[in-house]
């Protein structure tokens, strides 16, 4: 996929420094149709957090005029339906888009400190005073950024025509949605691809 100009790729700050859209893609064709309605969905390791995350930026998304609804409401948590049968619940409730977001990798940080403390004093002369220190534990802590990917899709074709890359180290699903809703929302209505 080619990038667009690199004004457009500088990092886009959302709403919340611990997480950013870096990167921002638009396929150079545009559908046949805009986008009517698209369904937001989300790869998630849990059905709660999935929901969450659905609904959050949904309803961010509907609250800046784009004609969101949510992935449960298609598809729910229990389900994987073959393409087709996707395909085909979409186009029964008339929605021609997808914005899927999935976490694309996971880049840990591991620090290890240790803990120092005196052991006693040591006195040679006045000029070598000293408390000699030493190591009695190590604490470790360990920070995890996440790379998210979200893509418009249309339903018709299959095809991507929108692609937002975001860091982010949130760990709830509603507070990564409630960062990223107001980026996502302005640069779907620049990107002309949503009717209005």
């Amino acid at each position: 996929m080619r990038l667009l100009a690199p004004a457009l790729t500088t990092c886009v700050l959302a709403g919340c420094a611990s997480t950013k859209i870096e990167t921002l893609w638009k396929a150079p064709e545009a559908p046949a149709q805009k986008i009517q309605k698209f369904v937001v969905l989300a790869v998630a390791g849990s059905p709660s957090g999935r929901i969450a995350y659905e609904e959050t930026l949904t309803q961010r998304l509907k609250e800046a005029g784009l004609p969101a609804v949510p992935g449960y409401d298609v598809v729910s948590w229990d389900e994987h339906p073959g393409r087709d049968e996707a395909v085909r619940r979409l186009k029964e409730k008339q929605i021609d888009g997808a914005l899927v977001s999935r976490i694309d990798r996971a880049d840990v940080k591991t620090q290890s400190s240790p803990v120092w403390v005196g052991y006693g004093v040591t006195t040679v002369g006045f000029y070598d005073y000293w408390y000699s220190p030493g190591a009695v534990a190590t604490y470790t802590t360990e920070e995890t950024n996440y790379v998210v990917e979200t893509v418009l899709f249309g339903v018709n074709d299959g095809r991507a025509y929108w692609v937002a890359r975001s860091n982010t180290s949130r760990t709830e699903p509603t507070k990564f949605a409630k960062d990223i809703a107001g980026p996502v929302a302005k640069s779907l209505k620049e990107s002309g691809l949503i009717a209005p």
